[in-house]
C-alpha cells in the first residue's frame, strides 16, 4: 500500500518504527491515498510528541499559506520543554521560493522532524532530488483493485473484527478503490454488528448497500441485465446527487470493454476461475459478468461502443441537454435490437 522509495518504508514499518521512538528529522509523503498519509502524519505525532507539549511543538500549514523561509524558520526552532518538534507542510507544492529548503535540507535540525507532503513531486526539481536521496520517502498511491479485498481485510482487523472473503469483495464493489470511504463503511459495519466477531455479506449488503442503492456499479449491474427501468431510476440518482456525466461515461465504457473481453474468452471455454483473474473482477462477481456479456452479439457489443463515444461527444459539445444525453444512452445501452444511425441531432 505504500511503495517504497529511496530510505522509504511501508505503512506498517512507518507504524513500528513510531512506536519504537525512532524518527528521521526528513520526511516526504506523496501520492493520491490521503487517508494513509494523514494515518502516517498522526502516528508520527502521537508518539513523537508528548500530548502536554504538543501545542507548543507542532506546526501544521499548508503550501500554498507559508514560504520557504517561513519552514526553515519553524523547522529551525528548539523545541519547546519537549525533546522533539514536528512541522508538517500539507500541499507542499503549492509552497513559493523552495530552493530556499536546499541549506536545511542539507543539514537538517535533528530535533525537529519536517514533514513535506506531496501530491505529485517533481523529482526534476533539486529539492525533490535532495529529498529523494536524504528524507524518508514514501509513495502512498491508490491500489490496484486485485489488492483492495486484501486492504479491506487488514482495515477490520485493526478494527477488532474479521470479515469474509466474500464480504471483502462485496465492499470494494459497492465501494471502489477509496480507502478512506472504505474506512468509513467499514467503521459503519462494525458499529452494526456489534459483539458478532465476524462481519459477513449479508451485513454488508444491509448496510452499505443500502446506502449505496444507486452507484456505478448498480448502474452497470441493471444495464447488463438489460433491466432499462430499474437503470433510468439509477441514472435519475446518479446525476441528482452530483455524478458526472462524463465520468459515468467512462465507466461504462470500461464496463462494456469487460464484458467484451469475458465474450472472448467464453469463446475459448475459460474457467469461472480463469475469467475471473483475466477481466479483473472479484469471483463473486464473475457470473453477473458472463450473464450479461451472453446477453450481447458481438455486433451488438460494437454498437454499445459507439452508442458511448456519441453520449461523450454530445456531452462535451452541448448538443442537448446533460441528463437527456445520458438517459438515450441508457436506451441505445439496452435495446440494442433496434437499429438506429444516431441517438443525438447533429449540430
Amino acid at each position: 500500500m505504500v511503495k517504497a522509495k529511496s530510505k522509504g518504508a511501508t505503512f506498517e514499518d512507518f507504524e513500528s518504527l513510531f512506536r519504537t521512538k525512532n524518527f528521521g528529522p526528513l520526511y516526504l509523503f506523496f501520492g493520491e491515498e490521503n487517508l494513509l498519509i494523514d494515518e502516517t502524519v498522526e502516528l508520527l505525532v502521537e508518539h513523537a510528541l508528548d500530548e502536554t507539549t504538543r501545542s507548543f511543538n507542532l506546526n501544521i500549514v499548508y503550501g500554498g499559506e507559508v514560504t520557504g523561509a517561513d519552514i526553515v524558520a519553524m523547522a529551525s526552532s528548539f523545541p519547546m520543554t519537549g525533546e522533539r518538534r514536528v512541522v508538517v507542510v500539507r500541499e507542499f507544492d503549492k509552497v513559493l521560493n523552495k530552493d530556499i529548503l536546499l541549506s536545511y535540507l542539507e543539514h537538517p535540525s535533528l530535533s525537529t522532524s519536517l514533514v513535506l507532503v506531496s501530491v505529485k513531486p517533481d523529482f526534476r526539481n533539486k529539492v525533490f532530488k535532495i529529498l529523494k536521496d536524504d528524507a524518508t520517502v514514501g509513495e502512498f498511491r491508490q491500489l490496484y483493485e486485485s489488492e483492495v479485498p486484501e486492504w479491506v481485510s487488514k482495515r477490520a482487523q485493526r478494527m477488532g473484527k474479521k470479515i469474509t472473503p466474500d464480504a471483502a469483495q462485496l465492499v470494494h464493489a459497492y465501494v471502489g478503490r477509496s480507502l478512506r470511504e472504505i474506512h468509513n463503511e467499514i467503521e459503519k459495519l462494525c458499529i452494526y454488528v456489534g459483539q458478532k466477531p465476524i462481519i459477513d455479506a449479508g451485513d454488508v449488503s444491509s448496510v452499505v448497500g443500502l446506502s449505496r442503492q444507486f452507484n456505478i456499479f448498480e448502474l452497470q449491474k441493471a444495464v447488463g441485465q438489460q433491466q432499462l427501468p430499474r437503470a433510468v431510476e439509477i441514472l435519475e440518482n446518479m446525476l441528482r446527487s452530483g455524478e458526472s456525466p462524463i465520468g459515468i461515461v467512462v465507466m461504462m465504457a470500461r464496463y462494456f470493454q469487460k464484458l467484451w473481453l469475458v465474450q472472448e474468452l467464453l469463446s475459448q471455454k475459460q474457467s469461472e476461475y480463469q475469467l475471473s483473474a483475466a477481466v479483473g473482477v472479484s469471483p463473486v462477481f464473475i457470473k453477473e459478468y458472463m450473464s450479461a456479456a451472453r446477453r450481447y452479439s458481438s455486433l451488438q457489443l460494437r454498437q454499445c461502443f459507439i452508442r458511448l463515444t456519441e453520449a461523450d461527444e454530445a456531452l462535451k459539445s452541448s448538443v442537448m441537454d446533460q441528463r437527456t444525453i445520458m438517459t438515450l444512452l441508457l436506451y441505445g445501452l439496452i435495446r440494442t435490437e433496434e437499429a438506429i444511425p444516431s441517438l443525438y441531432p447533429q449540430r
